[in-house]
């Protein structure tokens, strides 16, 4: 009869519970497990969202920005030109004194008039170089992998920027003490900035940004 005995206090025992009670116990346990798993995974995919509209603000400064460099780099490379129209080789000159000199020749003549077209040229480009260095910035809270490849990419197509005003300051003041060796120094250094090769670093930057831009997406996305 123990077998029974134990049999009938098992039943005892599960009709003593409040089924409803525990049923309602479990539904809420579950519902809280769900909304749980629901809130991680709207988290994730608001996180992936905001990630996937950084990036995008980001390309579209960028190209912004490039796509409005041109006009002074060209301003820069005519004004180069015209210094090296001004080179006058004479016999026993030094080609270095040659290239100096045409250079000065020219910005006393033109030095004025060419920095306020590139004056006025960077100005409408600077709205642009701001934001997209302002976003560059503003992407580490993101933490993305890599992401020191995207900053250094916007740096040096903002650098060239930079550049082209520092030329801009050099050559457009025919008044410079040209004997001043500081002087000589920084016209020397604004000469040897080269347009094609500023049109070389941002194309193959953008070409960067553009891939740690595609390999972010893939890592958001999957």
């Amino acid at each position: 009869m123990p077998m029974c005995d134990g049999l009938g206090w098992f039943f005892n025992w599960i009709n003593s519970i409040q089924w409803l009670e525990v049923i309602k116990a479990f539904a809420a346990a579950a519902t809280a497990l769900v909304a749980f798993f629901a809130l991680r995974n709207w988290r994730r995919q608001d996180k992936a969202k905001r990630q996937a509209e950084f990036l995008d603000a980001l390309i579209e400064a960028a190209h912004t920005y490039i796509a409005e460099m041109p006009k002074p780099i060209i301003l820069l490379e005519m004004a180069k030109i015209g210094m090296k129209s001004h080179a006058v080789l004479q016999e026993n000159d030094d080609e270095t004194d040659v290239t100096v000199r045409g250079a000065i020749a020219y910005i006393q003549k033109n030095g004025e008039q060419d920095a306020k077209r590139i004056l006025e040229a960077l100005e409408a480009v600077q709205p642009s170089k701001i934001k997209l260095k302002a976003l560059a910035t503003k992407g580490q809270v993101f933490n993305f992998y890599g992401y020191s490849k995207c900053q250094n990419t916007v740096t040096m197509l903002t650098w060239h920027f930079d550049r082209i005003e520092a030329f801009m300051v050099v050559t457009g003041s025919p008044t410079w003490n040209w004997n001043n060796s500081t002087v000589m120094a920084r016209l020397k250094k604004v000469m040897a900035i080269d347009p094609s090769e500023i049109r070389e670093s941002v194309q193959e930057n953008n070409v960067a940004l553009l891939e740690f831009a595609s390999d972010t997406y893939k890592r958001i996305y999957g």
